[in-house]
């Protein structure tokens, strides 16, 4: 009876890898006992059937499971070496960005912004002079009078020097208001200000003798704030200058 009820469990659960195989062999095992021992042969033939069938079922599930197993760990072997490939397509792809980033061209405004008072961008007029102790002394707007002077210096005053040979004179009106309370004597300006050709080179106040109507810096009051002040002032220069900036305290001034 025990070897007919494990066959019949073993039949049914044949297909279950390992709870069919030990019912097959429980069944087995009992139906060859009974049948050594002489008992109901019929109930002992039908487990002993029972199992076998149930038995050689397990075995084929067994050995299927073996080799599903096997063939899944080889897939998986197999395909494992495509794993850096795509990793090194991954990588690679970066790499373009940096490519089309560097060929777009930058927008104009993260230029920085040209230096003001050289050569080459000089600071605009007015231009405010400082001190050399520091605060503001005079406010000043300068124009070029007469850029080939040479025969007008000689006719203003028959005592002014002749500009040596190569060279020739250039007259520059200044116009100046005081801004520092102490007040500020307009010939400051002969002495500060030099006339600047485009290369940088620099040329000094010149002391002459002007004509009517035209008084030299040194002829003007303190300016106090406010109060305003126009004289000229000459200047000797290569005669092939034909441009001029002004220069005062390392900054170039624009005419």
């Amino acid at each position: 009876m025990a070897a007919l009820v494990l066959g019949i469990l073993a039949f049914l659960t044949g297909l279950v890898k390992v709870l069919g195989l030990l019912l097959a062999i429980a069944a087995v095992a009992l139906g060859i006992a009974a049948l050594v021992k002489k008992q109901q042969k019929g109930l002992a033939v039908v487990g002993l059937a029972l199992g076998s069938v149930a038995l050689l079922t397990g075995i084929i599930v067994a050995g299927a499971g073996a080799d599903d197993s096997n063939s899944s760990s080889t897939a998986a072997s197999e395909t494992e070496p495509a794993e850096p490939a795509e990793e090194a397509s991954v990588e690679a792809e970066p790499s373009e960005a940096p490519v089309s980033e560097a060929s777009e061209p930058e927008p104009a405004e993260s230029e920085a912004p040209a230096e003001t008072g050289t050569v080459e961008n000089p600071v605009p007029q007015p231009y405010v002079a400082k001190g050399l102790l520091g605060g503001e002394k005079y406010s000043l707007t300068a124009r070029i009078v007469d850029a080939n002077a040479n025969a007008a210096v000689e006719q203003y005053n028959m005592f002014n020097s002749e500009a040596p040979a190569g060279f020739k004179y250039v007259v520059a009106e200044l116009a100046m208001t005081g801004i520092d309370p102490d007040g500020v004597e307009p010939s400051l300006a002969s002495y500060d200000l030099s006339l600047a050709t485009p290369e940088g080179n620099r040329y000094d106040t010149e002391y002459i003798v002007f004509g009517d109507g035209m008084p030299s810096m040194s002829d003007g009051p303190t300016l106090y704030p406010g109060s305003a002040f126009t004289g000229y002032t000459a200047y000797i220069v290569p005669e092939s200058a034909q441009s001029f900036v002004l220069y005062d305290n390392g900054n170039y001034i624009s005419f």
